[in-house]
């Protein structure tokens, strides 16, 4: 297969976009789509030169297996073992953790597998995962397992029968892309089944090329045909972003683009001029390494920070990526290549090495843990202060965990809700705390509580709100229970949904109360807002002459500002609906978490304690020390007494 440069210059044309998305700028809020115009690429490559081969009776397995572990390994691995040592020293443990076991999985070509079971792409905390964007090599490399095999085996059905079964393939994967991606979003985004169709288009061009040649056409066709590709993929960029349901039939704007420059843009057009220039066929030489560099740089910046970085600091790390990526491809990928240097014994041989070693180690780092960091972290050196939010998370569940005797007791379809919590021969009323993960707060804070403590019996029903049905008031501890606690962050599905519910509990005669949506903190990608604070003290004076007053005052003074504006209109949005419903339902009460998290007297709202142990692991969860903390603020301030005052508990 001849050399064309242009297909190096649109490589460029796909990292590039990718690079720029990734690191924040608006006017790139499609360039995910890269990803699509590298898989349409791939699979005109890989598809012609399995053709050549088949066609000329010389293809061999190994050697194809051979041609793509040289491509791809030698700079994977080297980036892994220059990220390593990084990881281990920026990363939280169970940060860490994920970031061993996205090292297997990326060895173990299944990186896609993982981050589909792990995360939503486009997720903040993805943000922040060093090698999430090696999913789509998983893709290209099960793709290439599953593939020549297939294209060796449907060899001897003949050209055109071959091409009807490739055919009925690509419309199930598109028709599965396009269900996905309103059923199944992270699946459909990075699984093979529904990718699968994106590599097609390109292995259809070359199905196309490698018999019939360059398409025959006049000048003119071919000028506007590629200027038509080029300016659909550049749309996509533009035009596109994280709504758009992807990939689906959305995504044949990009990858249809890309086909259209592949076959039309010959010697003499505009496309294929703008594409070969210099300076695009360089990038595009290096874009793998590019593409492999570019998220760690992000990541690890983005991890070690308390705040957004600058547009200026992510367009400067872009430009690093690329200074990295030539000294990657030079001195890494292409001597990889040369037969001359390695030998194909060696290079399986290598990457057999390699992978086990890669594996063994990140699976024995898993098991048996990593030595601690030697420099004392700043940020555990003071007070009780603790900067890993996600074991904060973890911890926040461990009474739940603990009373279900289930591990893996979480927001909703928990087994044991649907068993009976409460014990008929305890005098205490029953009271029931319905909603997602923030129904586990009120758990954890009522049962805290001495006062609560005392008067119920409490137990917990995990369900969206939006999704409460008959299986919900057919539960033994719905039916028991004499008070019911609706509590949730409230989503806008949520507004139309909370009066069935809520209506019904008021009907069959128990005391019912909705809980507002808490006030929503900011939050930094893994950091809290009280870590921001916390750490822009400690930039400002020394450790010592910090307090938590100062802290509360912040923290008071943002609400105010918010309360003021009241700027999110999705929080402004489910305080209005709650009122209205109460207007409606005159019985109904209606409780305000906010009137426990501050005290406007003392112009302060909590979000550490005395020793600077957080109150809050995220916008608005509360930690352990905050449940502890907040139940006994409830007490104080008699939260609860527009229920307990008007219940009639123990009857």
């Amino acid at each position: 297969m001849r050399y064309r440069r242009e297909i190096d210059g649109l490589r460029a044309v796909a990292v590039i976009p990718v690079i720029l998305f990734h690191a924040g700028f608006a006017s790139f809020s499609g360039g995910f789509v890269g990803v699509d115009v590298f898989f349409v690429i791939s699979g005109f490559l890989i598809t012609s030169i399995l053709l050549a081969d088949l066609s000329k009776g010389s293809f061999s397995l190994l050697k194809f297996y051979e041609r793509r572990a040289r491509r791809i390994l030698p700079v994977l691995f080297f980036v892994i073992l220059c990220c390593t040592p990084f990881a281990w020293w920026w990363l939280m443990p169970l940060d860490f953790e994920d970031y061993l076991q996205s090292v297997v999985a990326v060895s173990t070509f299944s990186s896609n597998i993982l981050f589909w079971l792990e995360s939503d792409y486009f997720a903040t905390a993805s943000e922040l995962k060093p090698l999430l964007h090696t999913w789509s090599l998983a893709v290209e490399e099960q793709y290439y397992i599953f593939f020549p095999l297939l294209l060796m085996g449907g060899w001897a059905w003949g050209r055109r029968r071959l091409l009807i079964a490739l055919s009925v393939l690509f419309v199930a994967s598109l028709c599965l892309a396009q269900w996905a991606a309103y059923t199944h979003a992270p699946a459909n985004f990075f699984l093979l089944p529904s990718r699968g169709w994106e590599l097609l288009i390109g292995a259809f061009a070359a199905f196309y090329t490698t018999k019939h040649g360059e398409i025959s056409a006049t000048p003119l066709t071919h000028q506007l045909i590629s200027m038509m590709g080029l300016v659909s993929i550049l749309a996509s960029v533009v035009l596109f972003d994280v709504s758009v349901p992807f990939p689906s039939v959305y995504a044949l704007l990009p990858t249809l683009g890309t086909v259209a420059i592949i076959l039309f843009a010959r010697e003499g057009t505009w496309v294929h001029r703008v594409l070969g220039m210099p300076v695009l066929v360089g990038i595009g030489l290096i874009s793998y390494s590019a593409y492999l560099w570019h998220q760690p740089i992000f990541a690890f910046t983005k991890y070690t920070r308390f705040s957004e970085p600058s547009e200026a600091l992510m367009l400067s790390l872009a430009v690093a990526s690329f200074g990295l990526s030539y000294l990657s491809w030079r001195f890494v990928e292409n001597p990889f290549r040369s037969r001359q240097r390695f030998s194909q014994r060696a290079i399986f041989k290598g990457a057999g090495v390699a992978s086990v070693a890669v594996i063994a180690a990140a699976s024995l780092a898993l098991v048996f843990g990593v030595p601690p960091r030697t420099q004392p972290d700043l940020q555990l050196s003071v007070g009780l202060y603790y900067p890993e939010n996600r074991q904060l998370q973890a911890d926040s569940w461990t009474v739940l965990r603990q009373t279900s005797g289930d591990e893996k007791y979480g927001v909703d379809n928990n087994p044991f809700d649907h068993t009976l919590w409460f014990d008929d021969s305890d005098d205490r009323s029953k009271l029931l705390i319905v909603g997602n993960s923030h129904s586990k707060d009120m758990y954890n804070l009522l049962s805290a509580s001495p006062e609560a403590s005392k008067r119920f019996q409490i137990a917990r029903f995990g369900v969206e709100i939006a999704n409460i049905d008959a299986g919900f008031f057919a539960s033994p501890n719905y039916q028991a229970a004499d008070t019911v606690i609706f509590v949730s962050q409230y989503k806008r599905v949520d507004f139309s949904k909370l009066g069935a519910p809520v209506i019904a509990s008021l009907a069959a005669g128990k005391r019912t109360a909705v809980v507002k949506n808490i006030y929503e903190f900011e939050e930094f990608l893994n950091r809290t807002y009280a870590d921001f604070l916390f750490q822009m003290l400690l930039g400002e004076m020394p450790a010592e002459e910090i307090t938590p007053a100062d802290i509360k005052k912040i923290n008071h003074k943002h609400y105010l500002q918010f309360t003021e504006r009241r700027s999110d209109l999705r929080l402004r949005q489910s305080d209005e609906a709650i009122e209205q419903l109460a207007a409606q339902q005159p019985k109904l009460v209606v409780l305000d978490r906010m009137d426990y998290v501050c005290d406007h007297a003392e112009q302060t709202c909590w979000a550490m304690g005395d020793q600077f142990q957080k109150y809050f692991y995220d916008y608005a969860h509360h930690t352990v020390e905050g449940v502890r903390f907040f139940g006994q603020r409830i007490d104080a301030v008699n939260w609860l007494g527009p229920i307990t005052d008007e219940a009639v508990l123990g009857d």
